[in-house]
């Protein structure tokens, strides 16, 4: 049952479903959560927002509604006996009278997806108009003219809408690049996801097309750095790093001189390579000091460079690419990334997810001939609350049953000691997580 309530009438154990107001007048990244310590109970308090809507049937309810549910007799989980539970005591469930037991989501009926082929045909369309365009942007920058702005603004337009039919399809597709078009169809690529990602976030539209145009114009600073320098299969020199280094002001200076840049684009264009922690470039900037475009242009920028073929490395799949970018401590925004994976319906190896069947599962690894399908082993029932024997799911992304519905919270599932029972996940089958090869930031500064 949903309820609004005040922000000062917010306590430790309601699960937040909505704000109410702007996006950015809340103080979190997400959208649906359960408020469990006194930090976040602080901030929603002391936000300019006007009202909360909770789940009463995830968390909490308001003082009233409790106190009626008091006067009545409380019914009890069943925990089942050691024998029923195959992961022994890596799991276990609690009933009190303050939190209500886990509602399973409804299980969907088979369905498919229309028209993905057909989408995938006009985002092949869209992606070869834009990657000519872009071309002719780095050909006139080289000459010294000025970039045509507007021009851009209608490609990012025929993007965003292919993106509004079915995200997927134009995702991934533009990620399927040869190593010799990377520098032109990477900008394509940083658009379809930063448009992706800004709808995902409740960006207004206005706010989501110049996301857009930003991707498309981020690295046109590069056209300072020789051919010889991107595409060099070994490590560079000194000399040629900082070569590489300068282009985000080189395209910030070619930005401000062209008419009709906007204000996203330019602080996008010099901005995508600072990290979290401060040891970015060019301006060292860290933490509150970056901006949102900034922080999210950050890890767009990355995902797609280390999921393309490169002359110098491989392409991970996005599930490897995912699960290496969390790792990299002080680089991205840790909220923001979670919520990009979201964005892109990939997680990294080892996250909970929700499955249209009613499953609950750990995610494993990827699958397919381009490693856009995902695999989750799934373990357990969310309708009958009881684990089930582990077999894994694997999800096109055309297809609507099964799917991920989303990541989900140990701790509201009654998950204890959830690492443990993670690991025993993972290692119920034989197949492995992932292929063995070593993960790691190189090549993601270029």
């Amino acid at each position: 049952m949903l309820v609004r309530i005040r922000p000062e009438d917010v306590e430790i154990g309601m699960f937040i479903h909505a704000f109410e107001g702007s996006w950015f007048d809340h103080p979190f990244w997400r959208r649906y959560f359960r408020v469990e310590t006194h930090d976040q109970l602080e901030r929603i308090r002391n936000s300019g927002i006007d009202g909360i809507v909770i789940d009463a049937g995830r968390g909490l309810g308001p003082p009233e509604d409790r106190q009626a549910t008091e006067n009545k007799e409380e019914p009890r989980n069943r925990r089942p006996p050691a024998s029923e539970r195959p992961w022994g005591d890596a799991m276990s469930f609690r009933s009190t009278a303050t939190f209500a037991p886990p509602q399973p989501p409804a299980r969907d009926k088979p369905r498919r997806r229309r028209g993905y082929a057909g989408e995938c045909r006009r985002a092949k369309r869209a992606i070869d108009r834009t990657r000519e365009a872009v071309v002719d942007m780095f050909d006139a920058a080289r000459l010294g003219r000025a970039v045509e702005v507007r021009r851009m603004v209608k490609l990012a337009s025929a993007i965003g809408a292919s993106i509004e039919r079915d995200a997927k399809a134009l995702v991934n597709l533009v990620r399927l690049k040869e190593k010799d078009e990377y520098t032109y169809l990477h900008s394509v690529a940083v658009c379809a996801l930063m448009i992706n990602f800004a709808r995902h976030l409740g960006l207004d539209p206005q706010e989501t097309q110049d996301m857009g145009v930003a991707g498309l114009l981020h690295d046109v600073g590069k056209v300072a750095v020789p051919d010889a320098i991107l595409n060099k299969p070994g490590a560079l020199s000194k000399a040629e790093m900082r070569s590489v280094r300068a282009h985000p002001v080189v395209g910030h200076r070619l930005l401000a001189s062209s008419h009709g840049a906007p204000d996203l684009a330019l602080e996008l264009c010099l901005r995508h390579h600072e990290k979290i922690d401060g040891t970015g470039y060019p301006g060292g900037l860290k933490g509150d000091a970056l901006s949102l475009a900034a922080r999210m242009g950050a890890i767009c920028d990355v995902y797609d460079a280390v999921t393309s073929n490169r002359p110098y490395k491989e392409a991970w799949t996005p599930c490897e690419a995912l699960t290496a970018m969390q790792t990299w401590t002080g680089h991205f925004d840790p909220v923001l990334l979670d919520r990009f994976a979201d964005s892109l319906g990939i997680y990294p190896v080892g996250t909970l997810v929700r499955i249209s069947t009613g499953e609950m599962g750990v995610v494993v690894g990827s699958a397919g001939a381009a490693a856009e399908d995902i695999v989750v082993r799934a373990f357990f029932d969310c309708e009958t609350l009881a684990e089930i024997e582990p077999v894994d799911r694997v999800m096109a992304p055309s297809a609507e049953h099964p799917r991920i519905v989303g990541r989900d919270s140990p701790s509201f599932w009654r998950f204890h000691d959830w690492d443990v029972l993670r690991v025993r996940v993972l290692a119920s089958h034989d197949a492995p997580a992932g292929d063995g090869r070593p993960i790691g930031p190189r090549g993601a500064d270029r």
